[in-house]
């Protein structure tokens, strides 16, 4: 499975995996072309972060990424 890891404009890094999608026999774990849920995580945030993003979610400029999970996550602690 797949991982990356980015840093958002707070400084905050944060790890991503996809999550595994339901399967059926003889279908493709993640087809081209479909949305991928991503499980991001960081020290201060307790829970997960979940994101959807293109199917592409590997090739995404870091800074990007980072930017939508920031939107997605709960304010930073300091």
């Amino acid at each position: 499975m797949a991982q990356r890891t980015v840093t958002d404009d707070s400084g905050r890094i944060w790890t991503c995996v996809a999550v595994a999608a339901p399967t059926k026999a003889g279908v493709a774990a993640r087809p081209m072309g479909l949305d991928v849920t991503l499980a991001c995580t960081t020290t201060s945030v307790a829970a997960p972060v979940s994101v959807t993003v293109g199917w592409g979610w590997e090739k995404i400029a870091d800074n990007g990424l980072a930017r939508v999970i920031a939107l997605a996550s709960p304010v930073p602690r300091r």
